[in-house]
């Protein structure tokens, strides 16, 4: 490189999209120039395009026969642009394209008159694949598609053809993208020979999410009735609504807690979209008077506030298993989603045939979302009320096994709760072995007796009945975590945000465990994505005092000890006497070396029914003071 050009080159990661106009060599002078003009006008246009490119991260690489966009974020950049290009060229039959992405090395090079030009392995891979491709192919490299293949909304589209040499002996993995909607099944000739597509497999990958086009948010029902109490019952349709759901591969649902933040307040649906990063939102009412039930609902497109449906049920108490069947079927109908036969069969399942031990249950599932001592007590009667009801009520049985467990791990580490978490649990399974929620209770109250091999066991058959739960993912990291089986604890850790990209738990807990692993870099990537979506939530959810300490954990780390330890004051503020807050809090005082006040968390903690010894024994935060008698001492308490 010269030094009068004065040339300045960085090498780093693009995710690079090459289109190349099929047959250009054939067409006149002028006709390549409208071609060329007509696409460049069409990728101008696309909002990826638009977005990428006000963001800075992109730079458009000019070709004979078409173009190169570099894409400086995420590999699903160039593979949206891709998508949104070829629908476009459906009104322009004229541009036949052939179009290939790969994430690879590049030089940026910026010269004197700050002009930036990119090359390298890189763009040369992307214009590898593209060759394999004919007109109406959307190719990618086997390592984007590994990539987007860990958002299960992707999984459809990717076919994969298998590994192809490229040029100079070197090989490529190669995967068509397509759809009944766009672009090409047809294998490419050059890969004619080879057997049929395949879906591509799922590799590890923490890419940034889209908001995906079937994605939706269930807020919290309004409450009609003339008596508040009945609450719980509004609260509970909109609930049941939202698991019936989240067993829908192909649709993501934004989770409970963030989409009844906006209960109560009156914002625009536009607003709600983007907060929830979702596309499409239900909102309904319901009135309950004597044995007469009033539920209406609908189903509003964020980005024009249409309604795609909308219904009213007047019916009886007794129908409203029902109504709820109803209402999730016609949204899945609005929004053009096919169901597979397990997932009719999971939406249409009714979780008992009583109503009155139904409603016991809704006020139970109500309180134990306080996630609050006397909320998983209260909680547990409701639920006792409805199995004296109903005493094969499997949801009930589970239910009571999570409370056990929850009152074990944070406030009363008791015997009983400890034997009540495995009788119940089993006692679901029994009624309904085909449950996945009554595997997760299982392996919950397994984990917490330190019988590992049969938890893990529970944990994969409630994969297998539902792979896009997030309980299950979450769960399975945290008893991977107290069994000492780091690596596979990061790996479930990252599915379960995977499957809910909104969560800032499971992300701020693989930190931790990357901490322990020694992988600083990834670690610190963590911590700050952890920041990030913790500030999200918090701001629908400002009083919830984990979201604020795990937040000030990860800044601790990340070096922010000013602003982590005015967020751990805060959540001491919220529940000073949660020993969930004081453990945490503890860890945070640990970090920044304070260790009298860690200590004294700690001590409190377990006075007030902290009870996981497994988990303290490794977590990483507490490693600067674990040689301290006094943290022996307390350790032994456990």
């Amino acid at each position: 490189m010269s030094t009068a050009a004065k040339e300045a080159s960085q090498m780093q990661t693009a995710h690079v999209l090459f289109i190349d106009v099929v047959g250009y060599s054939k067409l006149l002078v002028n006709e390549q120039r409208e071609v060329l003009q007509q696409l460049n006008e069409v990728v101008r246009s696309t909002p990826q395009f638009a977005k990428s490119d006000a963001g800075g991260k992109l730079i458009r690489i000019p070709s004979g026969d078409g173009m190169a966009l570099a894409f400086f974020q995420s590999p699903e950049e160039p593979v949206h642009c891709a998508m949104e290009i070829a629908r476009a060229l459906k009104n322009h039959p004229q541009v036949r394209v052939r179009m290939g992405v790969h994430s690879g090395p590049v030089n940026q090079v910026t010269d004197v008159n700050d002009r930036v030009n990119v090359a390298g392995a890189g763009i040369n891979f992307a214009q590898r694949v593209m060759d394999c491709a004919d007109a109406g192919h959307i190719l990618i490299s086997k390592r984007v598609a590994d990539d987007l293949a860990q958002d299960t909304l992707w999984q459809p589209f990717l076919h994969e053809l298998g590994e192809v040499e490229v040029k100079h002996g070197v090989k490529l993995g190669v995967v068509n993208l397509y759809n009944a909607e766009l672009g090409n099944p047809d294998v490419p000739r050059r890969l004619s020979s080879r057997s049929a597509p395949a879906k591509t497999s799922v590799a590890s990958s923490s890419a940034a999410q889209e908001v995906p086009e079937k994605s939706i948010a269930v807020l919290a029902f309004v409450n009609m009735s003339n008596d508040p109490e009945n609450e719980f019952f509004s609260d509970g349709i909109a609930e049941e609504i939202i698991n019936a759901l989240t067993k829908i591969k192909a649709l993501r649902v934004a989770a409970r807690t963030s989409s009844f933040a906006f209960k109560g307040k009156n914002e625009d649906i536009g607003e709600v979209g983007r907060k929830l990063k979702v596309n499409t939102v239900v909102e309904g009412s319901v009135r309950k008077a004597g044995n007469r039930l009033r539920v209406t609902a609908q189903l509003v497109n964020v980005a024009n506030g249409y309604h795609l449906w909308s219904e009213r049920y007047d019916r009886q108490l007794e129908d409203v298993f029902e109504i709820q069947d109803q209402i999730a079927e016609n949204i899945v109908r609005a929004l053009r989603v096919v169901l597979g036969e397990d997932e009719k069969r999971a939406i249409e399942k009714t979780p008992t045939e009583n109503v009155q031990a139904y409603e016991y249950y809704l006020r139970g599932r109500q309180a134990f979302h306080q996630f609050r001592r006397s909320g998983m007590q209260y909680a547990r009667r409701m639920l006792d009320r409805a199995i004296e009801i109903d005493p094969n009520f499997v949801r009930a049985h589970a239910g009571i096994a999570d409370c056990c467990s929850f009152l074990y791990m944070y406030w009363d580490a008791s015997n009983a709760n400890l034997e009540e978490a495995g009788a119940s649990s089993r006692r679901a399974l029994e009624l309904d072995s085909e449950s996945a929620e009554a595997h997760i209770s299982r392996a919950l109250a397994l984990t917490l007796r330190r019988q590992y091999d049969d938890a893990r066991r529970e944990f994969e058959s409630a994969l297998r009945l539902n792979p896009i739960l997030y309980e299950a993912h979450y769960f399975y990291g945290r008893a991977c975590f107290t069994e000492g089986k780091l690596e596979e604890a990061v790996s479930h850790y990252r599915d379960a945000w995977r499957v809910r990209p909104e969560d800032y738990q499971a992300i701020y807990l693989s930190a931790e465990v990357l901490v322990k692993l020694g992988r600083r870099d990834e670690a610190l990537e963590a911590s700050r994505l952890g920041v990030k979506l913790a500030d999200a939530h918090l701001e629908l959810n400002p009083d919830d005092a984990r979201a604020w300490y795990l937040s000030a954990g990860a800044l601790m780390r990340l070096g922010q000890v000013e602003e982590a330890t005015e967020r751990a004051r805060r959540a001491s503020t919220i529940d000073p006497e949660d020993s969930g807050v004081l453990y945490n809090v503890g860890c945070v005082y640990a970090l920044a070396g304070s260790t009298d006040e860690a200590l004294d968390h700690l001590d409190k903690a377990i006075q007030n029914g902290f009870g996981q010894r497994e988990w303290v024994e490794n977590d990483s935060d507490w490693d600067a003071v674990r040689n301290k008698p006094r943290f022996q001492t307390l350790l032994r308490k456990l």
